[in-house]
């Protein structure tokens, strides 16, 4: 089926384009050299090579390959980059992502789009030296190598903490368990470096500690009581968070939960500033079910869109 004006015109300045990306010819002696009339071989469609001058010889092989062996349109295109990559390198005139862009565009005109020429990071790479991509490719490598060495470690810290923690359930002393929970948790803010403060007190109150998420901060209270907490610990809190500023927001860890009268008496009347973590939400973190960023970024978009206090692990998924 012969091509349309349309397509004859994306032709030409396809042609255009790709007229300096290899040479039109080479020796025949020359092994292994690469040309227009090699790729065209290469591809399946050597005999719609003309010799001659160049231009319209591309012009040709393009239109042809186009009007007789569609399906071997791609990869034509494909080659020739390929072949020019190498071909340009070598001559220290590497091919540009303007020039690929504009290949890209003539090849819109004509109704395709080839997915490798779109890809992000090989037109990313055109814009670097070989040098530069190797340095890059080496930082990323090193990157990606410390991103593993800290997920290793955080894991190991967290098994520790875990442990640490089954074994303050059992213990038959709640007030000497309760003290050490607040070390645990300490630790465990360290690992995802929320940057946590100790117990600190200010004028006539006791804060158990903070800690930093996403540039704000959050003041931190813990209850490991053999019940489920009423009401008063946490009014107590919230008050503790209104006297500091109206931006100010916490998280109270309620190791055994808090009554359904407590969830009521916090949020009646007024627009809660925390939200609650039971035991079972910190043992997921422990376990890895999430991290404890994430957790704390789902249960404050929770907060502020819902106004939710208390939310179930499983509704976090």
């Amino acid at each position: 089926m012969a091509i349309s004006l349309k397509e004859s015109r994306a032709i030409s300045g396809l042609t255009d384009i790709l007229y300096d990306f290899l040479p039109g010819s080479g020796h025949k002696i020359w092994k292994g050299h690469v040309n227009f009339g090699t790729v065209a071989a290469k591809v399946g469609v050597g005999e719609f090579w003309q010799s001659g001058s160049k231009k319209p010889a591309i012009n040709a092989l393009l239109s042809l390959t186009l009007e007789r062996r569609r399906n071997l349109f791609e990869n034509l295109i494909l080659e020739i980059v390929r072949a020019g990559l190498a071909y340009r390198q070598k001559e220290n005139r590497p091919i540009t992502r303007a020039e690929i862009d504009s290949v890209n565009g003539h090849i819109l005109e004509l109704g395709f789009k080839f997915p490798e020429l779109w890809d992000r990071d090989f037109r990313q790479s055109l814009d670097q030296t070989t040098a530069e991509r190797a340095r890059q490719h080496v930082s990323e490598a090193d990157s990606h190598q410390r991103q593993q060495s800290l997920e290793q470690r955080r894991s190991e810290g967290l098994a520790q903490l875990k442990e640490w923690f089954l074994q303050l359930a059992a213990e038959s002393d709640r007030n000497k368990a309760g003290l050490a929970l607040e070390k645990l948790l300490n630790q465990l803010f360290e690992l995802f470096d929320l940057k946590p403060r100790q117990p600190f007190r200010v004028t006539g109150e006791q804060i158990d500690g903070s800690f930093e998420l996403d540039g704000e901060t959050y003041l931190l209270e813990s209850k490991w009581e053999k019940g489920r907490l009423s009401e008063a610990d946490l009014l107590v809190f919230r008050g503790k968070i209104e006297g500091k500023s109206t931006f100010t927001r916490g998280v109270f860890i309620a190791l055994n939960d808090i009554t359904i009268e407590a969830r009521d008496a916090i949020t009646r009347g007024k627009a809660p500033s925390f939200f609650v973590m039971n035991g079972y939400d910190l043992l997921m973190v422990l376990s890895e079910g999430m991290t404890l960023t994430e957790f704390l970024q789902r249960r404050r978009r929770l907060l502020g869109e819902e106004g939710r206090v208390c939310v179930p692990f499983a509704e976090l998924r």
